[in-house]
């Protein structure tokens, strides 16, 4: 068995696969940073279980970079009452505009 290693930014996916129980294929998942492990786990895919060696090890790199991609690379997250204090600015001025267009047509429809 050979494992996938990948780098991804300054991070390092290594995924191991293994034959489980039933003779299928899955991953685990280390990734690292520097000389510091992240996470080494095997993650709960949506697919769990591959008929490969390959797909698992492809399965595991995607699971390490979406990790990855959530844990570190994503703004973070600011509280709901200001990201819903902005949707309603947003959707206010969006209102407006199309209450102003729309009178602006009634007015042209008029003459």
């Amino acid at each position: 068995m050979h494992a996938g290693h990948v780098s991804y930014g300054e991070f390092e996916i290594v995924a191991h696969p293994e034959r489980n129980e039933y003779g299928a294929w899955v991953a685990s998942v280390s990734v690292s940073l520097g000389t510091r492990t992240i996470v080494d786990i095997r993650p709960k895919t949506v697919q769990p279980e591959w008929l490969t060696e390959e797909e698992a090890i492809r399965d595991g790199v995607e699971w390490g970079c979406r990790f990855i991609d959530r844990e570190f690379n994503s703004q973070q997250s600011r509280s709901w009452v200001a990201d819903r204090s902005r949707a309603e600015q947003w959707f206010s001025q969006i209102e407006k505009s199309r209450g102003s267009t729309q009178a602006e047509h009634r007015d042209d429809t008029a003459t």
